[in-house]
């Protein structure tokens, strides 16, 4: 849940001290390209799920990780979309033509659905973001063959990310972090992050709200503005740049994140060179020009053809979502009594 002010004010303040290992944790090594925009989007866009003419899933459940956008396939389906699942097999509402829990990746595995996609001039794949290369590369080699029959302007690559700050860390120069912190790292900083291993000896410093696993781990914790607490800016899935607006103050001593960071920075001797909203903001429209249109989708991008490395992939893998309880997936949830019970209710049927 970390906003894009205090992402670039945690890089700028890493820049300044000789880091350049800024990584976001729910970046799958399936991005391999933070540079090119295409790789890591919904491309289509949301509203373009209704333009699909055929849709198939690699590796993702929508019904946990994006409900609102699993009920808008759920209409296409209803329109008579053909819909194609390559993972775990699981009930999104709708029936699908399941081609199977793990790769290869082979439309063929069912002829109708095979014919429909090479028939389709607006496919759209819906990948989940914590899909490996090899798979990726299999996606696009599925439409590298396709690609003559595919309109014009259209690029059937749409990322599914499951965290609010993933799009926006990347966007910003953030890369994807690994399971865990590499050993011999002296200090990190964990803005938000819970998902995490770090080594032993490693100073921790912890910037976040409501105390969850990443706080438990730190030497120091820094208590941070909740997303409802602050004025904030966010990109979705799509590449959409918006703001969140404060409705209540923060409790306590508890700040925003940006400002924690420029305090902090001012102290080491690496004073950040902004003060206010005005001027973080403007800095994140200088390192992205994305920043400047908010509230607006990019534009479509063409397909440019693969750009994943072939690799092999485990065929006893089956693909399936990290989600293992849609009730708690973020600190916010994880500290609700409300879901907690709800997570009990749905253990007990």
């Amino acid at each position: 849940l970390a906003d894009c002010e205090s992402l670039i004010a945690l890089k700028d303040l890493a820049n300044r001290l000789g880091c350049e290992t800024v990584q976001c944790e729910d970046v799958g090594q399936g991005v391999p390209d933070a540079d090119l925009r295409s790789t890591y989007l919904f491309n289509p866009t949301l509203s373009g799920v209704d333009a699909a003419d055929v849709i198939l899933m690699v590796g993702t459940n929508p019904r946990v990780e994006a409900p609102v956008l699993n009920a808008r396939i759920r209409k296409a389906q209803l329109e008579g979309v053909p819909i194609g699942m390559l993972g775990e097999d699981v009930d999104l509402t709708y029936p699908t033509t399941h081609l199977g829990g793990a790769p290869p990746l082979s439309a063929k595995k069912n002829a109708d659905f095979s014919l429909a996609l090479d028939q389709a001039r607006r496919p759209l794949v819906l990948v989940g973001a914590n899909c490996d290369p090899a798979v990726m590369a299999e996606v696009e080699e599925l439409f590298e063959k396709r690609r003559e029959t595919i309109e014009d302007g259209w690029n059937p690559i749409s990322v599914l990310h499951q965290s609010a700050s993933t799009v926006g860390a990347l966007d910003l120069g953030y890369g994807a972090a690994p399971k865990a912190v590499p050993e011999g790292k002296k200090l990190v900083f964990l803005l938000g992050a819970d998902e995490i291993d770090v080594p032993e000896g490693a100073f921790v410093v912890y910037i976040g709200h409501h105390g969850d696993k990443g706080a438990c781990r730190a030497d120091v914790v820094l208590p941070a503005a909740a997303f409802t607490e602050k004025h904030a800016t966010y990109v979705n899935t799509e590449g959409r740049p918006q703001h969140a607006r404060r409705a209540i103050a923060p409790p306590g001593e508890a700040r925003d994140d940006w400002k924690i960071l420029r305090a902090l920075s001012e102290v080491m001797g690496h004073a950040l060179p902004y003060d206010d909203l005005r001027g973080v903001r403007s800095r994140l429209c200088e390192v992205s020009p994305t920043f400047e249109r908010i509230d607006e989708a990019p534009q479509k991008a063409t397909y440019l053809g693969p750009k994943h490395k072939k690799g092999k992939v485990g065929a006893k893998t089956v693909l399936r979502t990290t989600i293992e309880n849609f009730y708690q997936t973020d600190v916010i949830s994880r500290a609700s009594l409300a879901m907690a019970k709800a997570t009990q209710a749905r253990a007990n049927q």
